[in-house]
């Protein structure tokens, strides 16, 4: 069955990706991420910091269901600002000590770890430069725990979802990477772009100069009204659900009798026009030819649907996205494995088309 869901894949892949060329410095990044996914736990402080930290082995068995499945490489969203001694930029010894058993584990699996700081408040503080300086001096605690250690198998992610202005966030991502580069000069860096890593302000991004080591992270959940239907933490742009992937009329929800924003009325009407392989062509060919102009490395950090979707809307919005990452040669890692986004059944059982994507990796 593994090598009937391989040659499916591949079948396509290979009469979709007849005109794209990857450069050599992406297809090493493809080949060296392949298929990821995030492991949700220690991204928001949900419980109390000693529950966590005593029960990380969950990360480890979650870790090694992946493993199974055949993802490998992992992603570890880190709320690092919960895990500081009070009253001080110090991270936790027992966070670090958890890290590094996570990372141990990771390494014994062959697997790839992208540790991730996530849940940041930059976009709330009066002084942008000030807390900039303090997240660098914050990471610089994780760099010097891990300098000289895995370099081929743990990555850095400056910053998970940052919302500031394009011009405030090039000068602060760079503003860190001036105070963490000196520290390590072989540590790869994952870093994104402004407006929720989003790839319109990929595309307006520029590059860290004279810093070979630094891969160039987007999000993918578009079109945003299809990904996050349902979502309770954003019901004002999310809660038209049953919306059919790909596009059908007959299935579309009725529009509400409630009253709608402009921004609602307006992705409900030209959901036609996204809502198909066709627009997430568009979107991810626009990654790559930023790529190609800025002769940098790109990987997809986080995308997928939120696991209320109806199931074969789901599978076919998977389908596309994976075999399009693909065609352009981006690897790319799935939110999430067990959470709100799930990508198992209540067997553990992954869907058909990541299952599919994942088995395409076998003989890589």
């Amino acid at each position: 069955m593994r090598t009937i869901y391989c040659i499916a894949f591949l079948l396509l892949f290979c009469n979709t990706n007849a005109q794209v060329r990857i450069p050599d410095f992406q297809e090493a990044v493809a080949n060296h991420f392949k298929a990821g996914v995030n492991i949700s736990y220690f991204e928001k402080f949900w419980k109390e910091k000693a529950y966590r930290l005593a029960n990380y082995k969950q990360v480890i068995d979650k870790i090694s269901l992946a493993h199974q499945l055949g993802f490998t490489s992992i992603r570890l969203p880190v709320s690092f600002d919960d895990y500081l001694k009070p009253g001080t930029n110090k991270i936790d010894k027992d966070l670090l000590f958890v890290l590094t058993e996570i990372f141990d584990f990771v390494e014994s699996k062959n697997m790839v770890l992208n540790i991730t700081y996530h849940s940041g408040t930059i976009y709330k503080k009066q002084d942008i430069q000030k807390e900039a300086i303090r997240i660098a001096a914050m990471w610089s605690q994780i760099v010097a725990h891990f300098k000289g250690k895995g370099y081929d198998r743990l990555f850095f992610g400056l910053y998970n979802d940052p919302r500031l202005e394009v011009l405030e966030w090039r000068n602060s991502k760079r503003g860190m990477m001036a105070l963490l580069r000196p520290k390590d000069l072989d540590r790869y860096w994952i870093i994104g772009s402004t407006n929720y890593n989003g790839i319109n302000a990929l595309l307006q991004m520029k590059v860290i100069s004279n810093d070979s080591k630094i891969i160039y992270a987007f999000h993918f959940f578009e079109p945003y009204i299809f990904t996050h239907q349902g979502a309770a933490w954003d019901l004002d742009k999310t809660y038209i659900t049953n919306l059919p992937f790909p596009y059908s009329n007959a299935e579309m929800p009725s529009k509400p009798k409630r009253k709608m924003s402009s921004d609602m009325i307006y992705n409900y009407e030209h959901y036609s026009e996204k809502a198909n392989q066709a627009f997430i062509e568009g979107k991810i060919r626009s990654v790559y030819d930023w790529m190609m102009i800025n002769n940098v490395p790109v990987i997809c950090t986080e995308t997928g649907s939120i696991a209320s979707i109806p199931l074969k809307f789901r599978e076919n919005y998977f389908k596309d996205v994976m075999n399009t990452m693909r065609q352009f040669g981006i690897p790319a890692m799935i939110w999430d494995l067990d959470k709100t986004f799930k990508i198992i059944d209540d067997n553990k059982r992954p869907l058909n088309a990541v299952s599919i994507w994942l088995n395409s990796f076998e003989n890589q």
